[in-house]
């Protein structure tokens, strides 16, 4: 999926997110299946779903985490992927 940065992210209706300390887990309603988050992956779902642009979230996620800007679009691109894959988040625009 192509993923613009001007777009924007959101949690679908199915999907509840529990805080685990520094990580978390998204339980999917309707097939009552988990997906765990590590600290970082957290973090970012936490940006995803409240900044206002995909860019916003990459830029905030540059600045808190040692991480070289590719490295970053890769696996937020990797993560948005999955998650929308699964139904756990939609992208929109801003």
């Amino acid at each position: 999926m192509i993923v613009s940065p001007e777009g924007r992210t959101f949690p679908t209706t199915r999907v509840l997110c529990k805080d685990l300390g520094d990580e978390a887990i998204l339980l999917d309603l309707e097939t009552e299946t988990y997906f765990g988050l590590n600290a970082a992956g957290r973090r970012l779902w936490c940006l995803l779903t409240t900044a206002p642009t995909i860019r916003d979230a990459f830029e905030a996620m540059l600045e808190e985490y040692d991480v070289s800007p590719d490295e970053l679009q890769r696996d937020m691109t990797a993560l948005i992927d999955e998650l929308v894959g699964r139904g756990l988040l939609r992208t929109g625009h801003a």
